[in-house]
């Protein structure tokens, strides 16, 4: 036992150096070269321009050099390089994230943010929450990755601004319109392994002052692992239309529906199938009301219903979950040269109604009317930014939150940013089960930089003190726990040489129970990334990358054992300046590594996918 763990730690510390050594030697190499193009170089610079758009997901967009918070973006280009299917292909290689079920495209998976579980984190379509009322599950799995224009990741609490957000935000920014275009569009399909399938399409453009998107699709797959399989449909539709004068309406539909295997004990003969649908619509209007004071309102609503089947060889049972909430938001918002002010107001009536053999009667049915405001505040002072933020929450169940935060950036060169960052934070985990409510204390200091030559680098310390936190004893009795989880992040990328740039990205959490300082298994405490990117001036791009996840501990034969290796190619032809054809291919898992919690819930072996592209 103590060579295999030995030689585990081993393994992740090779996988860790080797990215960093072939930085070294490439910067060695490269020094006396020209630093490259402005491309290249923007690449590796922080957002320190003048429009605020950077980055959102806290809710008060600012540069990224006035922004205290851990965030990571991950934008269209590099969506793009992965072929991913939905956001959980994504998210899979951010640093900071861990996904414990990364299976058939389309399946359910569990994430976590820093060692913070899945019922920890808000997941937002354009600031409208996914999660789940029964237990906060959001299903990244259900959501298309062709809509995508870019994800911004809040890690650490962020319940100043958005309330019930104990481990973190993600964020999906949806696409916009095609501008410049009264049409355009794509089609793509791939196929794989197992009949795993993608199909898709959309069309976008500007007629006057409308504008329009429109993308729908279909995945299904056999199954890449046992009662794995999928067949998932989704439609998304967003009108845009700009005023006579001011300001601009926003319409938007999404429909996710379809049904999946979650997963099979063969031995046992026990099976758990899931079949669901989700639709979520809003309508927004952005007004300014003089050139520094802005006026943004929204109302969404949300209807879910899921259906999972559990069947044994004596046995069948059948949990229904039928969800539905309304709802919206008010948003005021004041601009200086040395001040940023966002106030508002969240409003929902959210109803759950769970059918389970699983679960006591009168908590079956619940509805609550919640109430959320918030005010930020981002002010300058020469080189340092400081943002005050706070939230008093009507959560319609148990007591009412209050949660305070307050950031503070200090600029040490153009390119070279100090954070630090401290909050309270909650999340309601369940909205049928009394004491939902967990709580956390989240700290953070940081460094982020570009001025080494060609290479970027960044790098946090964390720690979280979360409490009343619900899990199981010894005896499998409910109990309330503090754990503490401490930890950092590291990561560094390059400028391109030879058309070729690296990137790797490293986190350690330390999980303890904060009465007792036992340490807390199956939280991961290794994980590192590896990334290497080939892009030639011929359109031809080639992705390799790599992770490894140290669980420190596992349940059912559990393993992770090695280095997780995935390769995606990609071959753009374009015929003319609005037609173009890409072909591409993916090999996910190259080395059929293991790397899994749970053995009901294993990873995929190796497995590949073709398929192309048309824009026109």
């Amino acid at each position: 036992m103590l060579r295999n763990v030995i030689a585990r730690l081993r393994s992740a510390a090779a996988s860790a150096m080797l990215p960093f050594l072939l930085i070294v030697l490439w910067l060695t190499l490269s020094f006396s070269l020209a630093r490259g193009d402005d491309e290249d170089l923007r690449s590796l610079e922080l957002y320190n321009g003048a429009e605020p758009e950077a980055v959102s997901a806290n809710r008060s967009p600012r540069p990224a050099s006035q922004t205290a918070e851990n965030i990571t973006v991950v934008t269209a280009k590099e969506i793009e390089a992965l072929n991913a299917h939905t956001l959980t292909d994504i998210l899979y290689g951010v640093t900071g994230i861990q996904l414990q079920m990364n299976r058939t495209p389309g399946t359910s998976v569990a994430m976590e943010i820093q060692g913070s579980s899945f019922n920890h984190v808000l997941v937002l379509i354009d600031n409208v929450p996914i999660n789940n009322l029964a237990d906060n599950f959001p299903d990244i799995g259900s959501i298309p990755v062709q809509m995508i224009d870019r994800v911004e990741i809040v890690k650490g609490a962020a319940s100043s601004s958005w309330g019930s957000a104990l481990g973190g935000v993600i964020n999906v920014i949806t696409k916009t319109p095609q501008a410049d275009s009264t049409f355009a569009g794509m089609v793509s399909g791939s196929l794989g392994t197992r009949t795993t399938a993608d199909s898709r399409g959309e069309v976008s453009g500007t007629l006057n002052r409308l504008g329009y998107y429109l993308t729908g699709g279909n995945l299904r797959s056999d199954g890449l692992l046992p009662n794995n399989m999928t067949d998932l449909s989704n439609v998304y539709g967003k009108l845009h239309y700009e005023l006579p004068v001011h300001g601009a309406l926003n319409m938007s539909t999404i429909y996710t529906g379809g049904s999946s295997g979650q997963f099979a004990r063969e031995s046992e003969g026990y099976k758990q199938n899931y079949r669901g649908h989700q639709i979520i619509s809003t309508l927004s209007l952005q007004y300014p009301l003089t050139d520094r004071f802005s006026f943004e309102g929204a109302v969404r609503t949300r209807l879910c219903n899921q259906e999972f089947t559990a069947r044994s060889l004596s046995d069948k049972k059948v949990t229904d979950d039928e969800e539905s909430s309304t709802g919206g938001s008010l948003n005021l918002s004041w601009l200086s040269e040395l001040q940023r002010v966002v106030g508002g107001v969240d409003f929902d009536h959210a109803k759950v109604n769970l059918s389970t053999p699983m679960r006591q009667a009168d908590l079956l049915k619940r509805s609550a009317d919640r109430v959320g405001v918030f005010l930020n505040d981002t002010f300058t002072l020469g080189k340092f930014a400081v943002t005050p933020s706070a939230r008093y929450d009507h959560a319609g169940t148990g007591d009412d939150l209050f949660s305070p935060s307050i950031g503070v950036t200090y600029v040490l060169t153009e390119n070279s940013v100090l954070r630090g960052y401290t909050s309270r934070g909650y999340s309601l985990t369940s909205l049928n089960r009394d004491n939902s409510t967990e709580k956390v204390w989240t700290s953070q200091v940081g460094i982020e930089s570009g001025d080494l030559p060609y290479l970027w680098l960044k790098g946090t310390a964390f720690r979280n003190d979360t409490w009343n936190v619900s899990t199981y004893d010894s005896g499998g009795a409910i109990i309330q726990q503090r754990q503490l989880k401490q930890g950092y992040e590291l990561e560094a990328r390059t400028l391109p040489f030879l058309n070729t740039s690296f990137s790797t990205g490293y986190t350690f959490i330390d999980a303890r129970d904060g009465d007792s300082g036992a340490v807390l298994r199956m939280i991961p405490r290794h994980t590192v990334d590896v990334g290497i990117r080939y892009q030639d001036h011929a359109d031809f791009r080639a992705y390799l990358t790599g992770r490894y996840i140290d669980w420190n501990g596992h349940e059912q034969n559990g393993k992770y054992g090695g280095v997780v290796w995935d390769l995606h190619l990609g071959k753009k032809i374009q015929y003319s300046e609005q037609v173009s054809l890409e072909l591409f291919l993916s090999v996910r898992n190259i080395l059929n590594s293991d790397q899994y919690v749970m053995e009901a819930y294993k990873n995929t072996g190796r497995w590949a996918e073709a398929g192309g592209r048309c824009s026109f």
